[in-house]
């Protein structure tokens, strides 16, 4: 006998929330080129022409750097000191704690580049906690500071979560089996009672099944930017999901929730 699904983890860039209207290319450079330029200033440092591609640099490092942990190891680049790195390349000596600082004013935010719920999350989300499945969050993330839990907070969806795992706090990406695992040991979970949520076949799909989870693929928006750091949409590979849905709404008319959940 199937064991029944009692909770259920979601990803969160591009599969609970999407920039559908992202700003130009040039609004972005200028907005990481001024918060980088008063950041230096306010240590004491002088913008020179270099620097001013400081973005630019830190940019490529995060790119090249998340691709090969991603498609690698799985361990977190962990992105403040790569930032340090980057700015020593520039002739700046920074502590630890600046490297936090650099790594917080390069990430602009979810709400200067639009940050928006997919329609019918909120709804979804709530549906399932009425029906009493427990809801948590496995997420590969650069940043999780108290900008971004401020963000969660706004668009409503802390309240609902009972654990948010992040790649940057624990040390490791999806799909590494750690960061499932920190998970299901904190909301004290097993792999067969628990669904995984995601837009990623690698990170989501082939990290739940791994586990033995039960996976749904929520297929990403092609035609939309994806979230910066973070890994890029993929076509339905060779391991399957259980479920392939299109929507977070969807989830409603899946077997495991349709029959009017737990309570």
């Amino acid at each position: 006998m199937t064991p029944r699904i009692t909770a259920v983890l979601f990803d969160l860039g591009d599969t609970l929330w999407h920039f559908p209207s992202m700003p130009p290319v040039e609004v972005i450079r200028s907005e990481t080129v001024g918060r980088l330029s008063r950041l230096l200033e306010s240590w004491g440092e002088e913008v020179t022409d270099e620097r001013y591609y400081l973005g630019r640099d830190i940019r490529l490092a995060v790119e090249e750097e998340t691709s090969r942990a991603f498609h690698g190891d799985s361990l977190d680049p962990g992105y403040p000191e790569l930032c340090r790195r980057v700015a020593a390349r520039n002739g700046l000596r920074l502590t630890p704690e600046q490297g936090e600082e650099l790594w917080e004013a390069w990430n602009l935010g979810g709400q200067f580049l639009g940050r928006t719920l997919f329609p019918g999350v909120l709804e979804t989300l709530r549906w399932l906690k009425e029906r009493g499945f427990r809801l948590g969050s496995v997420t590969n993330r650069g940043y999780g500071g108290p900008r971004f839990q401020q963000e969660m907070r706004d668009l409503g969806l802390a309240e609902l979560f009972e654990v948010v795992a992040l790649s940057c706090n624990l040390g490791f990406m999806k799909p590494h089996p750690r960061i499932f695992e920190y998970t299901l040991d904190a909301m004290q979970l097993t792999p067969q009672e628990t669904a995984m949520v995601g837009d990623s076949m690698h990170a989501d799909v082939e990290g739940a099944k791994a586990l033995g989870m039960t996976a749904i693929w929520c297929r990403p928006p092609l035609d939309e930017p994806v979230e910066a750091s973070t890994d890029p949409p993929e076509v339905e590979g060779s391991v399957r999901p259980d479920y392939t849905i299109d929507s977070i709404s969807e989830i409603r008319g899946l077997p495991p929730f349709a029959n009017g959940g737990l309570k």
